[in-house]
């Protein structure tokens, strides 16, 4: 057989001031009842006594003394009763008030968090039992602390603040670090309301400890700097390996990543954006190691179908980029970068609006650097005349906007390849 212990369940005030009305009424009715019985036994006796012989109610020379007796109990149980309810009520609302105050005691000291209560000169003036374990004091060493040396010294100008704004606002929640008795600093979370309470305007704070909260997040942080790490090495590693196969445009995908990047925050692009094209514009060739080495490196012209061949490096790079989960549409941008506004790029013929903002950049980016660097067909051309190209198909080929930013870094701010 299973046994269940069951609990008895905590007495609320109201039920408390159920029960202690239910017992004033009680009194009452019973004060008021007996009242009326003595009542009309008096007047009862008033009125049979000239009708009934002396010796059957064995009526004395005491008789007027037995009515003025009763009489003078009858007016004096009548009041009686209305001051004993009286009485009866106060007591009970005091013993009501009584246990309501020790049952929120009890609520206060049941939290886990540092209940403490200041005035506006930070003086506490209530701290519950859980804020003088939490702080090391005893109750009487807390409350002449004052709040804002329990702060560690950096973080009093800030609390200053965060008062000031709790005044304006009413309630608030921030972060300091708390100083304790025979303890290291200590992170913490502070949940603050102001309340009034006998016609002045006190601080009610929930003190809780942050520390597990905070090394979560360091770790969090650094597991996340190792994996940011780990994938800039695979992309920097699958970046090699094209280069490898063409020495002829080694350093052609980092720096065409970096003029992409600096025009795409020309262009007011979100953080996300912009490394979105860092990490596309890393990657954009790595369909070429679909092409055979002997064509990349070739010094001549190459024939048309060997040209088709080069072409499909966008494809094939959309194909390879697509199966990995990057938190950028790295895939559709390598795959669009060769794209151009008038509908004539490759591999999709998309035009215009259909072109995405990154892919644009990458566009110009890539004609840029491809045109001021050295190739095995041509020697490298100047960065003036890079800059001509793209300024005579602007609107054409490439982007309006993106043209203009492009020309205005090398003309006005002085942007290099390094």
């Amino acid at each position: 057989m299973i046994s269940v212990n069951h609990k008895p369940k905590p007495t609320s005030p109201n039920g408390l001031r159920h029960c202690g009305r239910t017992l004033e009424y009680v009194i009452t009715i019973f004060l008021s009842v007996a009242a009326l019985g003595i009542l009309v036994l008096t007047l009862f006796f008033y009125q049979v006594t000239p009708f009934i012989s002396a010796d059957y109610l064995q009526v004395t020379s005491g008789t007027i003394f037995t009515k003025l007796f009763l009489l003078a109990l009858t007016i004096l149980l009548i009041p009686a009763a209305v001051v004993s309810w009286f009485l009866l009520r106060i007591s009970g609302r005091q013993k009501l008030l009584k246990e309501k105050v020790e049952f929120d005691a009890q609520l206060f000291n049941a939290t886990n968090d540092a209940i403490t209560v200041y005035d506006l000169n930070g003086k506490c003036v209530y701290a519950n039992e859980y804020a003088c374990r939490f702080y090391g004091y005893d109750k009487e060493e807390l409350l002449r602390i004052n709040l804002y040396e329990l702060n560690a010294p950096q973080y009093v100008k800030a609390v200053e603040a965060k008062i000031n704004e709790l005044m304006e606002k009413g309630e608030l929640t921030f972060e300091s670090t708390h100083v304790a008795n025979n303890k290291p600093l200590v992170p913490v979370e502070i949940d603050s309301r102001i309340i009034e309470s006998g016609g002045r305007k006190l601080m009610v704070n929930a003190v809780r400890d942050i520390t597990e909260r905070k090394q979560t997040a360091e770790e969090l942080r650094q597991t996340s700097e190792r994996l940011q790490r780990a994938i800039e090495g695979a992309i920097n590693a699958v970046a090699l390996t094209t280069e490898i196969r063409d020495p002829y445009t080694a350093g052609h995908q980092q720096r065409v990543a970096k003029l992409a990047c600096v025009i795409a925050r020309e262009l007011d692009l979100t953080e996300k954006q912009i490394e979105g094209i860092r990490v596309a514009g890393t990657l954009h060739d790595i369909g070429k190691i679909y092409v055979p080495a002997e064509i990349l490196s070739r010094p001549g012209r190459l024939r048309q179908n060997e040209i088709n061949l080069v072409k499909d490096h966008a494809q094939v790079g959309y194909d390879l980029l697509s199966t990995i989960e990057f938190p950028w549409p790295v895939a559709s941008i390598v795959l669009q970068h060769h794209e151009r506004m008038n509908g004539s790029g490759y591999p999709l013929g998309i035009s215009s609006d259909e072109i995405m903002i990154e892919a644009k950049i990458m566009s110009v980016a890539d004609v840029v650097e491809a045109m001021a660097s050295h190739r095995p067909y041509r020697p490298a051309l100047s960065v003036e005349e890079a800059l001509l190209e793209i300024l005579q198909q602007r609107g054409v080929l490439y982007s309006p906007e993106v043209v203009d930013a492009c020309i205005s870094l090398f003309t006005k701010k002085q942007f290099a390849f390094e």
